[in-house]
């Protein structure tokens, strides 16, 4: 009897969102019938699975490129809606709905604070760009943006089970994975952000490389600390994926970012307390890693014929022509001098910025005509133009917490398991924060919630080493 009911349900539900499709299709709002069938799937598949939701959540922002989930949206009023938001909005609800039972509370972290500060500055600059009578769907996605970083307290009630941070964790490496073969696709495809320079040949920009930098950390921390038997040529194979993705992206930017977070977390892991101090063969075992990894990723792009060396070399020393040449780092300079003339000219926008919208007019010697634009490549100058320096300071703050907490934390950890995350966060707070100087990775990009799910991780295994000890 319960089998012929459920049956029946079943045959019932899908009549229902048969009628519902062909009446999008007749009325031209199927778009909008098929997000609240989706939303309406999510709430009943997992209400009660918070780690999977959140698990899609990570997926879907990483291996989707932004003109994928741009093209899947609707509108509330004159803010737009798309599917990773959707997806985010069901996962705060999940950590509301905790909260009022209970469960969701959890105690303050220095990390927390900050974020809150962050969050509330973000919503004054909301405000003020609205009452400024700058452009509202503008205004609505820095700030929406910036609220996911309140994605690190129900992120914090969710790795309150062991269980859910390693599933976690394994989300952000496998997509990291999986965005990275996208890239190297779209290198042989074309399409969005694939076009040929000059002098360093194919370049694909892609925003998911900024996350195949993390997941490229994870794997080689793995692998680095032999971690519960992680298999040696799948893992390796995977490291050259994510490197090659980077190296097609070919920001200088983002490659230094990605050294300065290896040498933070060697230096962190050769830091380690009861080690018995500096080894040359550790060292040497290191180095001569790093060596290996970059060789085989430039030898992968060549031998599929994406990139030469040659390419990656003039890429490298300046494809623009060298330091002093590069247009495209002097539009940086006088698009951050242009925010700084913004700011200075009251004591007000100089301490809480000119609101979310705002824009600044400057010439870019790369297109050679002036532009207005809100967008600012730099995170901390994105921030001194919305929200101050007020703005600016919370976010190196939080962020600067990110890489002591992790480096110290690092030194000191005791299981293989939480050596192996806090060398991980190490280097990946590290890169992000360097590459922050020159994008907007932090600010401006939909994976603000993954950063947020990181200091969350951070947070925990301090917390559990705490309780331990």
């Amino acid at each position: 009897m319960n089998s012929k009911v459920t049956d029946r349900a079943g045959l019932i539900g899908f009549l229902v969102i048969g009628v519902l499709l062909v009446i999008g299709v007749f009325t031209d709002t199927i778009y909008l019938i098929a997000g609240g069938l989706v939303v309406a799937l999510l709430a009943g598949m997992f209400l009660a699975y918070p780690p999977r939701l959140a698990s899609m959540l990570f997926g879907v922002q990483i291996v989707f490129t932004t003109t994928f989930l741009g093209g899947f949206n609707v509108y509330a009023g004159p803010f737009r809606i798309s599917l990773d938001d959707l997806l985010q909005l069901w996962v705060f609800f999940l950590w509301i709905g905790a909260f009022i039972d209970g469960d969701g509370r959890i105690g303050h972290t220095s990390s927390g604070r900050l974020i809150l500060v962050l969050v509330a500055l973000s919503v004054m600059a909301f405000f003020r760009g609205i009452l400024a009578g700058y452009q509202v769907e503008t205004a609505a996605i820095f700030t929406k943006t910036m609220i996911s970083y309140l994605f690190f307290f129900p992120a914090m009630w969710i790795l309150k089970d062991r269980r859910n941070m390693k599933t976690l964790v394994l989300t952000v490496l496998i997509a990291s994975i999986l965005a990275g073969v996208w890239i190297i696709l779209k290198g042989f495809i074309g399409g969005e952000g694939v076009y040929l320079r000059e002098t360093s040949g194919l370049r694909v920009s892609s925003r998911e490389a900024n996350v195949v930098v993390t997941g490229l950390f994870l794997m080689a921390v793995l692998i680095w600390k032999k971690y519960r038997s992680v298999p040696l040529f799948p893992g390796i194979a995977s490291m050259l994926i994510m490197g090659a993705a980077i190296l097609l992206g070919q920001s200088r930017a983002l490659w230094l970012a990605v050294a300065a977070g290896a040498l933070m977390a060697f230096i962190a892991d050769m830091s380690r307390t009861g080690e018995g101090g500096f080894r040359f063969g550790r060292l040497f075992s290191k180095v001569l890693l790093l060596v290996v990894f970059i060789g085989g990723s430039i030898a992968f792009v060549g031998a599929a014929g994406l990139l030469s060396v040659g390419d990656v070399a003039a890429r490298g020393g300046g494809a623009d022509g060298g330091l002093a040449g590069d247009v495209s780092l002097w539009a940086r300079f006088l698009s951050w001098w242009e925010v700084i003339a913004t700011v200075t000219a009251s004591p007000i926008a100089f301490i809480f910025g000119t609101g979310f919208g705002s824009q600044i007019t400057y010439f870019r010697p790369d297109l050679l005509t002036l532009v207005s634009i809100p967008f600012v490549d730099g995170s901390f100058f994105q921030l001194l133009l919305n929200m101050g320096i007020s703005g600016s300071v919370v976010l190196a703050l939080l962020y600067a917490k990110g890489i002591a907490g992790s480096f110290r934390f690092a030194t000191k950890a005791v299981s293989q398991r939480n050596t192996v995350m806090a060398l991980w966060l190490t280097a990946s707070f590290t890169a992000l924060t360097i590459a922050a100087f020159t994008s907007s990775l932090i600010t401006n990009y939909r994976f603000t919630c993954i950063w947020a799910f990181m200091f969350a991780v951070l947070e925990t295994i301090r917390r559990r080493s705490g309780e331990n000890s």
